[in-house]
């Protein structure tokens, strides 16, 4: 579903979006990008990144600086480069984007941060990789970030006066009634499957717990990433009847999950504000989720989920419990969560991103 008073062909025109591929996207970045796609008249793209070998990954690349070029010589209308981008490799290559925008063609330039890692990335890269990053930082027209907490981080440590957050945008879910079969209460992972993302964490305290469990919890994992692992571990445990891996969902398939799930759960080590939270919110789901990044500005503990530390294994079976013993809480956490999701639907979030193009394109003498 979609907004209908999309940014209009007048204003949209104007924008060239650069990011990773949107189209069959497995990542948060390619969400909100798909997002807005929707809900532009005219949407410019191009895409630097996709998932594949390095060569490809490198074609891609090269593509899309080569296709950056021809657009900026033959359209003439573009005038704002919004640029997506996060830490690592991701931010290596919209340097160079940012470079060729700036001070090639004279564009103005928005650098939209996603992504949890930023911090960890400037204070490990060399001196040279943090004057790249200081000059992105204080040279782009508009820093965007996703959340308070990254604001006051990147002010406070880098002295960026140009910025200002916008929360990721998350489509209008497709609710429909939850019928409850059965008293197992089930809970949900989506997102990739590694450790950083604390899957074999919750996993771990599952199989330790099981005859716990057995018959009261079903846990459903979706995602990529480190899939044989997980389903190795699954068998090795033997907790096939409480954890269910689905592979990777979309669309359709992600809305009839989100319906049926109970309470959705991601006990992460590293994160900026996760689409997959804000998605399983807007479906009316209390969260069970670290206490990182810009997720305690989503998640209230213990009015629409639980916060826990990441790694804390003995916190993510306490989280578990409580909503074992208290399923009335479900609902009432539920409720709390759909109402809080409501900042991040397009009409909101379409409407601050017309206001940001026009500031900037009302400066230009």
């Amino acid at each position: 579903m979609q907004f209908q008073n999309k940014v209009s062909a007048d204003l949209s025109s104007k924008i060239l979006t650069v990011g990773p591929e949107y189209r069959n996207h497995r990542g948060g970045i390619g969400a909100v990008i798909e997002s807005y796609s929707r809900n532009f008249e005219i949407f410019n793209f191009i895409s630097t990144y996709r998932d594949g070998s390095v060569i490809a990954r490198a074609f891609i690349f090269l593509r899309g600086v080569a296709k950056l070029f021809f657009l900026l010589v033959r359209n003439r209308k573009i005038k704002i480069l919004h640029i997506h981008g996060a830490s690592s490799g991701s931010f290596y290559r919209k340097y160079i984007v940012f470079i060729i925008s700036k001070y090639i063609f004279r564009k103005w330039v928005i650098y939209h941060i996603h992504g949890g890692g930023f911090q960890e990335f400037y204070k490990s890269s060399n001196r040279l990789g943090k004057r790249m990053v200081r000059t992105l930082l204080h040279k782009a027209d508009l820093v965007i970030c996703i959340s308070n907490s990254w604001l006051e981080y990147f002010k406070r440590d880098h002295g960026i006066k140009r910025i200002m957050v916008i929360p990721n945008i998350i489509d209008t879910p497709d609710k429909k009634i939850n019928i409850k079969q059965g008293g197992r209460i089930t809970f949900l992972f989506l997102g990739l499957v590694t450790e950083a993302k604390g899957i074999f964490d919750l996993v771990d305290v599952i199989a330790k717990n099981k005859e716990k469990y057995m018959g009261k919890i079903k846990l459903l994992v979706g995602g990529n990433g480190k899939t044989e692992k997980l389903k190795i571990l699954i068998e090795k445990y033997e907790i096939e009847d409480i954890v269910e891996f689905l592979g990777w969902v979309k669309g359709s398939e992600k809305a009839e999950i989100l319906n049926k799930t109970d309470v959705y759960i991601l006990p992460s080590y590293i994160e900026g504000s996760p689409i997959s939270i804000l998605e399983a919110m807007s479906y009316g789901k209390p969260i069970i989720a670290s206490n990182v990044g810009g997720i305690p500005e989503l998640i209230k503990n213990l009015k629409n989920g639980i916060l826990i530390e990441p790694g804390n294994f003995e916190q993510i079976e306490n989280a578990i419990d409580w909503f074992i013993v208290n399923p009335g809480l479900i609902k009432t956490y539920g409720l709390l969560s759909e109402q809080m999701s409501r900042e991040h639907l397009p009409e909101n979030i379409i409407k601050r991103l017309v206001s940001v193009y026009q500031g900037i394109l009302s400066s230009v003498v």
